[in-house]
């Protein structure tokens, strides 16, 4: 049963909306988002726990490992850091004042997704290009500097940190990821974050899950 909840978990964050066909080859780069000169890198609010902070990317993770069968996060998995990284910005980046929504499709600057890919511990130019299993639902225009991701949802299950330990500097989570519906739990996780002088103000460094 767990098997079925979880495949259409997923399958509802990946499934492309009917209406949604932009994806396509963009012949001019539209306006930037208005709020973009309002940004500034890594301001975080001082003091915001890290796992607030860190829950995008604890999300992110979790979905795209469920969906590789990955037990533990492995930076040299292309797919599943891409995948991750897709997942942080479909479901998080509509809150993100940087960002355009046009028609079901969210309008990125490509600092915005560095910051976000930053809080994976990664740099987009050390990234291989886009995996082809990603191109309907996550795009690039290097011309122009913007990325352009189809919008998720993922109102069936949430994460829950239940623990957070530090030792040697390290911040050490568990929690599991919560199917709604029914109150069953899907998977449990153990995370590691590092500080960073980032957005975010971590970065993770391990993630099992469990």
């Amino acid at each position: 049963m767990k098997k079925v909840i979880t495949a259409a978990l997923i399958a509802s964050l990946l499934i492309l909306p009917l209406q949604v066909t932009v994806l396509a080859d963009h012949e001019e780069a539209p306006a930037q988002p208005a709020a973009v000169q309002d940004f500034l890198p890594g301001d975080m609010p001082a003091g915001l726990a890290p796992d607030d902070s860190m829950l995008p990317a604890i999300h992110g993770l979790v979905l795209a490992m469920l969906n590789h069968g990955a037990p533990s996060f492995d930076l040299t998995d292309t797919g599943l850091v891409w995948e991750s990284l897709y997942n942080m910005l479909s479901l998080y980046g509509q809150l993100d004042s940087r960002s355009e929504e046009q028609g079901g499709v969210l309008l990125l600057l490509e600092e915005t997704v560095q910051d976000y890919a930053a809080a994976l511990d990664i740099s987009l130019a050390d990234l291989p290009p886009l995996p082809s299993s990603l191109q309907d639902r996550l795009t690039c225009d290097p011309a122009h500097g913007f990325y352009y991701a189809v919008c998720g949802s993922d109102d069936l299950a949430q994460i829950q940190v239940q623990t957070v330990r530090t030792h040697s500097g390290e911040f050490h989570l568990s929690g599991k990821l919560i199917y709604d519906a029914e109150g069953e739990t899907l998977t449990r996780f153990e995370a590691v974050l590092q500080p960073r002088d980032n957005m975010f103000g971590y970065a993770v460094t391990g993630l099992t899950l469990g």
